[in-house]
């Protein structure tokens, strides 16, 4: 065990007196019953009302003995507070999901009038399809002033009234969100200057699984995919950017808490919404529908929610590619070459399936049990036709020519290259399951909340990644220019006189087979138990708690050659598509045109694995491993306990109410890791050396945060805390994984590739590490809130030191690798490692703000500033942090009057590191350019019912843009086009 950095002493925390809360506020505070409770003393009614609805109730001084208003009819809990108290000459503030508290006014202090109460007593809940995006905003603006933590959240009818795909395009709409995009919709979600590795992810406040990259060899480890989860029937999702005791662990730089309804959230209800849409580029017109509802007993204890959802999505992707450089002594000067370009035609057929359940039953007044299911389906079949231009060495040849500006090759004309055209094809399957069972009980004063979560993310490719390539012969001539491609993210031209359309010209075919699966697995069970205090001056609650979680991973690949049936033929059926004729026009000024690409049915038919599967399309436990396989793939299991201890504090500090909590949380770790790695035998033969590690480790988190309340309008809040994120799973897998390129190279010819190497054959790999200790971050946090009618502003800086940092350190290790004719070779291959050799800091600025004018017009906005660096200890080295922007902002203008409703979104982040297989070329460091999209909806109320929404996606037809270490070496554009769709919202 680590001790606490003396920056943070626990004395610290008990001089503050104060902590984070740590339940973000759910749809708790919009269920409904039927109350009649009669005018009479403030502390009498309030408190009948608290047994009834399950509230949570703190006077702050004396108990209040003011009259009351009289509450009669169906209505929250709520509503029924600020009836109650309206005109009593008392405060209240709602405290997250169950709590209020209560004080009476002070004659040197102006009152703070309640909001009064609706028309109609029922409040809506987030799962109402027919909402105006102004009235979503001030309750996302209502939750983050009740809470006793820094949050921000959307909802689900926000996520529906903004042009979002997903849960993570809606989430960059928040101060100090920032999402990386991944075939033109949103994937992975940075928070606050760190990236996706370093948030956690709950479901209802339980830990889920993560499913794992299975397209090539990044692996995203813990980073949640949102892409693979359809928010079609989610609640919202809230955020809480600092830490409390009883939050779960792992996330330094935010929880992030995907709520889903509940049976008795609200008043029953059914919702329909069908509708289309229309990729610009494709032209393929697909559905998008769901259906949901809730059923609650007459006597209003019991009730069941339910849901179906399905989307389609057809997309293409164009992408032009520099696979990485290499440095070639030119003329007595060093200059940068690239190894090869290529043009990829990526073309993806997405489908989101989603069903959920959720149920509620108060069996007692003190008892209630709660069950809840999500199963979420992301299917994605992917063709890439792609052609490869060699370049390299080839540039030096006789007969070739170069264009070399500030040390980099940006144009040449190869006389006598290759070009390769290979396609690949891979039917990804990802699968995420979580069930909850939880209960409340009531023991005397204490409220004991147990609850049991079992979470499973499954990543299969049901076709396995197929790999044809097909060369042509050696002599072809090509020439490329990459132009200004930097500045006007369009390359100048690639051209060559070689026919691409004719398959007679091409050699015989290789297809290389990958079968891929993993599977992860999360079982949590923790019991809180929290008891309201009186007559402790300064305290308001305890509350104690116990959290077992056990976690696996298993991580299966096999690596095989396919070959052509015994008697069969190469045939012009083989290669029957071709490309669109207008592929690469909006990235390349002068594109080499269409060309020939493999029939997927004519190979599946043609093509087996000999001896080991009659066919192309096997899974990983259809082949038995070799020894490389065994390399590739890894198991890890990690246990936690943890305890915690929290006290909530309310009261006055010089005049002004103040609010918060503060505790510890003692974390323990037990982690272990299987692999293996291939050696030499006495005898000269391969031989597959088994690899495990068992490891353990400790942690005291302790936390704080208070909240002051300088006038009816605004909060200033103050928070410190430690914080913990595990290793990815991927970086503590014992796992080496070389280059494919090499792996293929070597096994084919042996030592020959070692001592001659082919064109583009790089000695570089990949691995883990399963020593890796946790990422560990003290964290300030300083934020202002200022609510004023019809809008509200907020401001925030945080800073964020983070030990043991895990940096990749790149070192040569001699490998073994297994070839065709049964001989191990070795060789020295740079494997990049991860290492806990670094410290990271992280400090910024959010900004957000909103405001309505009564003509119908708003503006919601948010921007973050931060600057962040990791420094390697041993060498002193600074790196910049992967996934993090200096600079991110969104603005979203929007009109509502009558039954029109119009928003714009225009989210921008600036440049940021990234890391990505560059196609079999091994892991790559890259920059992502600085890029800004521009989405649209309109909506149109047709009766009380319904709603007509016409919506836009990426309307600025933005271009990707990525380079290497810095702008003039270009390594890739691309462009995915805009997309529309119009459906239908109907609810009862």
């Amino acid at each position: 065990m680590k001790p606490l950095a003396p920056s943070l002493p626990v004395g610290v925390a008990a001089a503050f007196g104060l902590a984070l809360a740590a339940a973000p506020a759910s749809a708790q505070d919009a269920q409904v019953r039927d109350l009649d409770i009669p005018a009479q003393e403030a502390s009498a009614a309030l408190v009948e009302l608290c047994l009834v609805a399950d509230c949570e109730l703190v006077f702050i001084g004396p108990r209040p003995d003011q009259r009351t208003q009289a509450v009669r009819g169906r209505m929250s809990w709520r509503s029924a507070v600020r009836r109650m108290l309206d005109g009593a000459g008392l405060r209240y503030r709602f405290m997250g999901a169950r709590g209020v508290r209560v004080w009476a006014e002070t004659r040197t202090r102006p009152a703070i009038l309640p909001p009064m109460p609706d028309a109609t007593p029922t409040e809506l809940e987030p799962v109402v399809v027919l909402g105006r995006l102004s009235d979503q905003i001030d309750e996302s603006v209502r939750r983050k002033r009740e809470a006793d933590v820094i949050s921000d959240g959307v909802s689900a009818a926000r996520i529906g009234e903004l042009p979002a795909a997903n849960l993570a395009e809606a989430l960059q709409r928040v101060p100090g969100v920032a999402i990386e995009r991944e075939v033109g919709e949103g994937q992975f979600v940075s928070v606050r200057g760190l990236g996706p590795l370093f948030q956690s992810v709950t479901l209802n406040g339980a830990p889920v699984a993560f499913n794992e990259n299975i397209r090539n060899s990044t692996q995203s480890g813990r980073q949640f995919r949102f892409r693979a989860l359809s928010a079609d029937l989610l609640a919202g999702a809230r955020l809480t950017k600092s830490s409390t005791p009883d939050l779960i662990d792992g996330g330094i730089g935010a929880n992030i808490d995907i709520e889903t309804v509940g049976g008795l959230d609200d008043e029953p209800f059914l919702t329909l919404r069908a509708g289309a849409g229309l990729e610009q580029r494709t032209g393929r017109i697909s559905p998008d529908m769901s259906l949901a509802g809730r059923l609650v007993s007459a006597d209003g204890d019991r009730g069941v929610v339910a849901g179906l959802a399905e989307e389609e999505r057809s997309v293409m992707y164009d992408r032009f590619q520099i696979q990485r450089y290499r440095d070639v002594v030119v003329d007595g000067q060093t200059v940068a070459v690239p190894n090869d370009v290529r043009t990829t035609l990526e073309r993806e057929d997405r489908r989101r399936r989603s069903a959920f359940l959720g149920a509620d039953w108060r069996v007692l007044p003190g008892l209630s049990l709660d069950l809840d299911a999500l199963v979420s389906t992301f299917d994605n079949a992917i063709r890439e036709d792609r052609l490869v231009f060699g370049l390299g060495e080839q540039l030096r040849a006789a007969g070739s020519a170069m264009t070399v500006r500030d040390g980099v090759v940006t144009a040449g004309r190869i006389a006598d290259g290759e070009i390769d055209n290979n396609t690949e094809f891979s039917d990804q399957s990802h699968l995420n399951l979580a069930v909850s069972a939880g209960a409340v009980w009531r023991a005397g004063p204490w409220r004991i909340t147990p609850r049991v979560s079992g979470s499973l993310a499954r990543s299969v490719l049901d076709r396995p990644l197929q790999r044809i390539s097909a060369s042509s012969p050696d002599g072809v001539a090509y020439a490329f220019d990459l132009g200004d491609a930097a500045d006007s993210r369009r390359a100048a031209s690639l051209s060559t006189a070689f026919d691409l359309l004719d398959p007679t010209l091409l050699a015989l075919p290789r297809l290389h087979v990958r079968a891929v699966e993993s599977r992860d697995d999360d079982i949590t069970a923790r019991v809180d138990a929290r008891r309201l205090l009186e007559g402790v001056p300064g305290l308001s609650a305890v509350q104690f708690g116990v959290q077992l979680s056990d976690r696996s991973r298993d991580y299966q690949r096999r690596d095989r050659e396919a070959l052509l049936r015994p008697g069969l033929d190469m045939d012009a059926a083989a290669y029957a598509l071709t490309t669109p004729g207008d592929v690469f026009a909006g990235l390349l000024a002068a594109p080499p045109g269409p060309w020939i690409a493999a029939d997927s049915g004519w190979f599946d038919a043609a093509f087996d694995i000999p001896g080991a599967f009659d066919g192309v399309s096997p899974r990983p436990g259809d082949l038995t491993p070799t020894g490389a396989d065994l390399q590739n793939s890894y198991a890890v299991g990690e246990r936690v306990a943890a305890a915690f201890v929290r006290l909530d504090i309310a009261g006055a500090l010089a005049g002004h109410p103040v609010f918060g909590n503060f505790g510890v949380r003692r974390v323990e770790t037990w982690t272990e890791v299987d692999g293996s790695i291939l050696g030499v035998d006495a005898a000269g033969a391969v031989e597959v050396r088994p690899e495990a590690y068992s490891g353990s480790h400790g942690v005291w988190l302790p936390s704080a945060n208070l909240a002051i309340e300088l006038d009816q309008d605004q909060l200033l809040r103050l928070a410190v805390s430690r914080s913990i994120t595990r290793p990815s799973l991927a970086d503590l897998r014992s796992a080496t994984v070389p280059a494919s390129t090499l792996v293929r190279s070597i096994y084919d010819h042996g030592q020959a590739a070692i001592d001659d190497p082919e064109p583009g054959t790089i000695f570089t790999g990949v691995g883990g590490n399963p020593t890796l200790r946790p990422y560990l971050s003290t964290n300030y946090d300083l934020s202002w809130e200022w609510s004023f009618p019809r809008g509200a502003l907020s401001v925030a800086v945080f800073h964020k030191s983070i030990d043991d940092f895990i940096l990749t350190v790149e070192a040569p290790e001699r490998l073994v690798f297994e070839t065709r004719d049964g001989g191990p070779v070795a060789a020295e291959v740079m494997m990049s490692r991860p290492r806990n050799v670094g410290r990271a800091r992280t400090t910024g600025l959010e900004l957000g703000f909103n405001h309505r004018l009564p003509s119908g017009l708003g503006l919601w906005a948010s921007a973050t500033l931060t600057e962040a660096e990791a420094t390697d200890r041993t060498t002193g080295e600074r790196r910049d942090l992967a996934g993090v922007s200096d600079l991110a902002w969104s603005v979203n203008p929007y009109f509502e009057r009558g039954p029109l409703g119009l928003n714009l979104s225009w989210s921008w982040r600036s440049a940021f590191v990234s890391e990505a297989d560059m196609q079999g070329g091994g892991i790559a460091s890259f920059v992502v350019a600085p890029a800004g999209y521009l989405d649209a909806q309109a909506t149109w109320a047709v009766g009380p019912s319904a709603q007509l929404v016409l919506a836009a996606t990426n309307l600025t037809d933005t271009t990707d843009l990525a380079w290497e270490g810095d702008r003039s070496r270009l390594l890739q554009l691309g462009r995915a086009g805009r997309g529309f769709s119009l459906g239908l919202r109907w609810s009862l």
